[in-house]
C-alpha cells in the first residue's frame, strides 16, 4: 500500500513543527464580542463572549451569597435568626432520598 502526500503541507519529515495558517469562517470575519490574542507568526485565538459572560453571571451570583451571609449574620447577633425546623427537616429527607446509595458508607 502506497499512500501519496504530494502537495500537502506539513506532511514531509522536515516540516513537523510547521503549523498552517487557518482563516476564520467568513460568517466570522466581523468578530464575536470577546477577546482576540495574537502570538508568533500571526497565530491568534478568539475567546468568545459567552466567558466574559460566564464570569460577570459568577461574580454577581457571588455578590448575592455573601449579601446572604449578611443578612443572616445580622439576624443571628441581634437574636433574631429562627429556624423552620419543618422545612429544615423536609430539606435533611429531600436530600438524604435523592443522594440515594451514594450516601451511604
Amino acid at each position: 500500500m502506497k499512500i501519496h502526500n504530494d502537495g500537502l503541507q506539513g506532511t514531509n519529515p522536515l516540516e513537523t513543527g510547521r503549523t498552517q495558517g487557518a482563516q476564520p469562517p467568513s460568517n466570522l470575519q466581523g468578530g464575536l464580542p470577546g477577546q482576540k490574542i495574537s502570538g508568533h507568526e500571526g497565530d491568534s485565538v478568539q475567546i468568545s463572549g459567552i466567558s466574559q459572560h460566564l464570569a460577570e453571571s459568577n461574580a454577581l451570583d457571588s455578590q448575592q451569597r455573601e449579601n446572604r451571609v449578611n443578612q443572616l449574620a445580622a439576624l443571628y447577633s441581634k437574636g433574631q435568626y429562627q429556624v423552620n425546623a419543618d422545612a429544615l427537616s423536609q430539606k435533611l429527607v429531600s436530600n438524604s432520598i435523592s443522594t440515594g446509595e451514594s450516601g451511604k458508607k
